[in-house]
């Protein structure tokens, strides 16, 4: 029964540190170089910023508005973050580069 338990409970400490570590991981780009921030950082970091177009990737198979992300940051000066829960949904913003 011991070891049963010790299975059980590492497997849940693995599987919440894989939660923790995969839930939203968020990046920006600052002067043309990739900003990563870490995993437990909150998206709210880049709140002050302006979006100006995004769009979503869901599963890692669908992808939904990227027709108009494209139209609205032709020919802008933009950073980009991506915002990802846990790889099932993605969201990736155009925002004002400062």
């Amino acid at each position: 029964m011991t070891k049963k338990s010790f299975r059980l409970g590492m497997s849940a400490l693995v599987l919440t540190f894989g939660v923790i570590l995969g839930s939203c991981a968020t990046y920006a780009t600052r002067d043309g170089v990739i900003t990563p921030l870490g995993s437990l950082t909150s998206p709210a970091i880049n709140a002050s910023r302006t979006v100006i177009a995004e769009y979503a990737i869901i599963l890692g198979l669908i992808t939904d508005g990227y027709e108009k992300f494209l139209e609205e940051t032709k020919g802008k000066d933009v950073d980009i973050i991506d915002v990802n829960y846990l790889n099932l949904y993605r969201k990736i913003q155009a925002v004002t580069r400062e």
